[in-house]
């Protein structure tokens, strides 16, 4: 790929600057107070989300090898323009609402426009990229939590998402867990796993299998009672502050 989007859980402190850049970065006018004003307003492809009472993290298209989406859409408005260098992109004039995208998706990544006429995504900032500028949101962001790397990394046999996605300094992930008084045994976050890691019996809590996780975030974004948390060392959180702290 041209590039991904590394994120350092614990430099985030949620200011969603990144949000903003975003906005910004995809208005006619490429300005804040233009872009407030403009009709429909543009809005931000990237989403800061609260995994915990100390951890936030940015949440936007992972631009997978083999995209879901891009699967899903029956009038072909969604794939690359090119080879696998290229992010995966949304044709606008292609697209006919139908909405399948967003089910397809495991990541929640995909929006409908305010009148329900058209899906949109990250696009990577392809024309920023063009012009030999980083991704708006990773330029924007205070606290490097945000991190565009040039040429990425390899991925696992079989993931769609870097697995190094979230990023815990010291070397170790996040790990996602499943609180068992709030789980109610729905199974959506089960039917969203790319790897089918989570297990559990209809209408009792469910658990992760950490051996085969990711981190990729689809079952967190995908619970819709709280019940999934993201937990990150100590000595992880400490190193961040203080590193966020003296740059």
């Amino acid at each position: 790929m041209r590039g991904i989007l590394k994120v350092d859980v614990p430099r985030c402190i949620a200011c969603k600057a990144c949000e903003i850049a975003c906005v910004v970065a995809h208005s006619e006018s490429k300005t804040l107070l233009g872009a407030l004003r403009e009709e429909p307003r543009p809005a931000s492809r990237i989403r800061v989300r609260y995994l915990s009472s100390e951890l936030s993290a940015p949440y936007q298209c992972r631009h997978c090898e083999n995209p879901w989406c891009a699967e899903g859409c029956p009038h072909g408005a969604l794939g690359r323009a090119g080879d696998m260098a290229e992010p995966v992109a949304l044709t606008a004039d292609a697209c006919q609402a139908a909405k399948k995208c967003l089910r397809a998706c495991p990541y929640d990544a995909l929006r409908m426009t305010e009148d329900g006429t058209k899906a949109y995504k990250c696009d990577l900032c392809v024309d920023r990229l063009n012009e030999g500028l980083e991704p708006a949101c990773a330029e924007a962001c205070p606290t490097a939590a945000i991190v565009f790397v040039e040429g990425g990394s390899p991925r696992p046999e079989g993931s769609v998402a870097d697995r190094q996605y979230l990023v815990i300094h010291e070397g170790t992930s996040a790990e996602y867990a499943i609180d068992p008084a709030a789980c109610t045994g729905c199974g959506a976050c089960a039917r969203k796993c790319p790897q089918q890691c989570i297990s559990g019996e209809k209408k009792a809590p469910h658990t992760i299998d950490l051996s085969r996780c990711i981190r990729c975030g689809a079952c967190f974004l995908a619970c819709k009672f709280d019940a999934i948390g993201c937990t990150a060392p100590t000595s992880a959180l400490t190193a961040a502050g203080a590193a966020a702290a003296t740059e």
